[in-house]
Order: C-alpha cells, then structure tokens, then sequence
C-alpha cells in the first residue's frame, strides 16, 4: 500500500521540477473540445492551475512552513506567460520555494525528503531533454548522456530502494528495471549514431516518465497496463518461468519421493509410532498440510508477481519508441572455390 503523504511528496517533486523545466512552453493550446481541459487552456491559466495543483500536493505531504509556500506565486505565474524574462523571473521565485519545500519535507520525515528528491529527478529525466532540444539543439546529445549517465541513473535506483517499503512496491520493480533498460539502451543507441525527433521525445520520453509516477504513487494497477493478450500470456510466462528456474529439481525431488514411499512401506509400524508421538506435541496432519500450504502460496505468489512485473516492463517500455535499435548487420556466407581461393591468399590450401 502506498503512503499517501509520501506519494504528494513525490508527486510534489515531479510538478516542481515540470514547472521549472517548461514554465516557457506549455505547448499549443487545444481546441478539442466545446469546454477547455487543462490542456486547452490559454498558456498563463495552464501555469495557475499546475501550480494550483502543486499547492494542494504540498499541504497533502505536510508543508507548513510559509517560506515554502506555493500560494503568493500566482500572480508571478501568470506573468510568467506573457515573456521570457517574466518566465526567468517566476522560475529564479520557484528555485527559492523548491529549497525551502526540501528543507520542510526533511525536517518532518527524511522519507518525505527522499521522494521529493525522486519526483524531481524522474520529471528532470523528461524536462531536462526536452529544454535541450528547444534551448540547445547542439548540445542534444550530450544531455541525453548526462541525463541517463550511469551515476544519475544509480542514484534514482538508491531512492527507490530507500522508499520501496513505502511506495507501490510492484511498480517499485518495473522501474527499476526499466531504468536499467534506458541506461544501457541510450548509450548504446547514441554511440550507434541514434538521435531521436523532437516529436519521439515530447511523445515516448514524457508518456514513460507520467507511467514511472503513476507506477510508483499507486495511481494506475500495474496490471492495468496490460491488454487482453497480454493477460493470457501471463499463465506461459509463469510456465516458462517455473521450469527454467527449478527444472534442475524436479529429477531430484521425484526421487525423494518414491525413496520416502519406499520406507514409509515398510515401516508402517514406525511411522505410526512417530504420527502419534507428533500428535502428543500437537503436530497433526492437518496443521502440517497448513504449513506446507502457506508456504507453497507465498512461493507461487512470489513467480507470479516476477512474471507479472517481466510482462508489464515489456508492454510500458517506450525506449525503441524513442530511441530504435541499431539494425543488425547479417553476415552471408560465400562459398569460395578452392583454386580461387588459393591464389587469392597465395597459400596452399591442404
């Protein structure tokens, strides 16, 4: 279950560090639909409402301090719309509240404090490359490093392994493991000569990172996430997954087996004697059995769980999306003639 107070903490970060990233871009206004959503509306109320937004988040995870209030940027936020240096200046006041919201966050509860810093630092994933290709399309590459730079990368993991008690701890395993997966997928892409579009990134990057917070806050079921297929998979992959990792037991255990009902056979009278001793002590056949069920359920509950987590990083995954792999290079053979291939090498060929 998820700690609500820890989970606005986190969410908290995440809608600071958007406000910081894009306060200049809030994308083009929309005009599918006869009432405006949020994302329809005019750049300076779309700016008042995720800072709204903010607000709320900040008294859910506790803020109290009046140096870290969000409430009297309003009026900054709405000017912040209207052109750059306003832009610059809303964003040098929200600087300020974000070190006084980490300093109120870790005074009340260092967890507090650490998701915070983990929200800002899976927002910042998306909004750091996106401000590089509309601020530095030069410098696009060298952001993509930095921003999935092994360090940067083991240092989100370290808070979520901080946090994982306290957060949804199925989505806790997909993004861990998908963070592992952008790691090593984005340099090997980029050295490979991969740059994505301006378009992959506002699309595949931005929707991974929204699926990274919803995992973690307990927003969406991770199942949620899977289709009807991929539902159906789920039983093979639990197949798979059983026989891969204890095929090397099954011999053994058959053996056990018929070695246990070979002398259980002939010494009936034995293990009568033992079954009553045991029922002395309060050990009965049904109280065995329970045990052994219990522990049989939370065997199978572990394989599902992993299978379950296998099949929702697959489907949530938008790194080839974003970033294709590299083709690979098919090697043909060619059947060389002997005699040709002797004076070519210039060599005898036995």
């Amino acid at each position: 279950m998820t700690d609500t107070p820890l989970a606005a903490a986190l969410v908290l970060g995440w809608r600071v560090a958007k406000l910081y990233a894009r306060v200049d871009d809030t994308g083009e206004p929309a005009a599918d639909t006869l009432l405006p959503s949020h994302d329809s509306l005019d750049p300076a109320d779309q700016l008042e409402l995720q800072l709204t937004a903010a607000a709320g988040d900040a008294r859910r995870a506790g803020v109290t301090a009046k140096a870290a209030s969000l409430d009297d940027l309003m009026s900054s936020a709405r000017a912040a719309a209207r052109s750059a240096a306003a832009g610059e200046v809303f964003r040098a006041y929200l600087r300020q509240r974000h070190v006084e919201l980490q300093k109120d966050l870790w005074a009340r509860d260092e967890a507090l404090g650490r998701a915070y810093e983990l929200g800002n630092g899976l927002s910042d994933t998306f909004g750091r490359v996106c401000r590089a290709y509309r601020d530095d399309p030069h410098g696009v590459v060298a952001v993509w490093e930095e921003v999935f730079a092994h360090d940067r990368i083991e240092r989100l993991m370290k808070l979520l392994d901080d946090l994982q008690s306290r957060l949804n701890a199925a989505g806790v395993v997909v993004v861990r493991a998908q963070l592992d997966r952008w790691c090593a997928g984005v340099a090997e892409r980029l050295r490979a000569g991969a740059v994505p579009s301006q378009e992959q990134v506002l699309d595949g990057l931005r929707r991974q990172t929204i699926i990274w917070r919803q995992l973690l806050t307990g927003d969406k079921e991770p199942e949620a996430y899977l289709d009807r297929h991929a539902r159906a998979a789920l039983h093979d992959d639990l197949r798979t997954l059983i026989w891969r990792r204890y095929r090397g037991w099954v011999l053994a255990a058959a053996g056990l087996i018929a070695a246990a009902a070979l002398a259980w056979s002939q010494w009936k009278a034995a293990g009568s004697a033992i079954l009553a001793g045991a029922g002395a002590l309060g050990l009965t056949k049904a109280s065995v059995l329970l045990s052994v069920r219990g522990r049989l359920d939370q065997w199978s509950k572990l394989l599902w769980d992993r299978a379950l987590a296998q099949r929702i990083v697959e489907a949530t995954l938008t790194l080839d999306s974003v970033l294709p792999p590299p083709p690979r290079v098919r090697r043909i053979a060619v059947a060389v003639p002997r005699e040709r291939l002797r004076r070519v090498l210039r060599v005898a060929v036995p």
